[in-house]
């Protein structure tokens, strides 16, 4: 799986998807997080055991799922 990048509100974000199934979240090199999906009852929710502002999660969640389904 390949890195990608996403672009939210404050800035551009690298995406290293890993075999777990999850994402670690890179801005300028530095790790800040680790992102996942979990099945919910409204569609796909996005989490993280990270303290990341939960409107990031979802933004960098959605791109994630948009780069998927390419």
């Amino acid at each position: 799986m390949e890195n990608f990048k996403v672009t939210a509100e404050d800035g551009e974000y690298t995406i290293e998807p890993q075999e777990n199934g999850t994402y670690r979240i890179l801005q300028q090199g530095n790790k800040i997080g680790v992102v996942y999906a979990e099945p919910g009852d409204q569609g796909t929710q996005w989490r993280t055991m990270d303290e990341l502002d939960d409107h990031l999660v979802m933004t960098i969640g959605e791109q994630i799922t948009a780069n998927n389904n390419k």
